[in-house]
């Protein structure tokens, strides 16, 4: 697959990302309800059954499987309002959420309840395929991110990352892949409403325990309480509060272009 990025300079990608974004079939709004509602339905759910069925919510279910519950959720979710548009994966080939008109418009989503914003491949996402190890399907092309800590989603993404965006870990016995940061400015947009409002303030940057317990003293435990706070915060966290100025207003708004 051809990049739309290749051999473009940097300072053009968040543009290319905004133009790839807006004439994607999925669209913006589409995107946030369907999220928002896989969501909501992945904490409705039991395991289970009569008096052995426990809620979801009430088990100490490893971020991973919650991150691929919601994956299966959110396909599902958008299958069942178009099914001649969208489905779920079927094959190892097939993409996370696979657009059936046109499959170059798929998409993989990627998901992390780890806390901050940043998202992981394995490490066979920053590998490039050898003779005898074929790529099983392709990694550059169209994806959804999506951060949660805990039961909260924090942040949402749409956009594109080529296969050499990723950077395997350089220990051998490493198995994740990260990105650099340019990625994250230029080649993914923020889905930023206020929903991001209900993240826990630790997410902030300059927020250690100790902040943290100072914050909740004053009765400021997640980001909108931090918006909402009137009076005038001591030093260290007044300190803090404009270090977030950018990622608090992004809370407050529903900027995509």
């Amino acid at each position: 697959m051809t990049s739309p990025f290749a051999g473009k300079p940097e300072s053009t990608w968040l543009s290319i990302t905004r133009q790839l974004v807006n004439t994607h079939p999925l669209k913006y709004t589409e995107l946030l309800d369907a999220t928002t509602t896989a969501w909501a339905t992945l904490w409705q759910t039991t395991v289970g059954s009569g008096s052995l069925s426990v809620k979801l919510s009430d088990l100490k279910v490893p971020a991973t499987i919650v991150g691929y519950f919601f994956e299966v959720l959110l396909a599902r979710e958008l299958e069942r309002r178009d099914p001649t548009l969208w489905r779920g994966n079927l094959s190892k080939e097939d993409k996370d959420l696979v657009y059936i008109p046109d499959p170059a418009y798929s998409v993989e989503i990627k998901t992390s309840g780890q806390a901050g914003f940043k998202v992981f491949g394995n490490r066979s996402y920053g590998q490039k395929p050898s003779a005898d190890r074929t790529q099983k399907k392709e990694k550059s092309g169209y994806y959804i991110t999506v951060n949660f800590f805990n039961q909260t989603l924090t942040l949402m993404r749409f956009g594109w990352i080529d296969a050499s965006d990723w950077d395997p870990q350089e220990s051998p016995s490493g198995q994740m892949a990260g990105l650099k940061k340019s990625v994250y400015d230029n080649k993914l947009i923020a889905i930023a409403v206020t929903y991001r409002q209900h993240a826990p303030v630790l997410l902030l940057k300059g927020v250690g325990p100790s902040a943290a317990d100072q914050l909740a003293q004053l009765g400021i435990t997640t980001v909108g309480d931090l918006l909402r706070y009137e009076k005038e915060l001591p030093g260290r966290l007044s300190r803090i509060k404009q270090k977030n100025e950018s990622f608090l207003h992004e809370c407050t708004d529903m900027p995509l272009h």
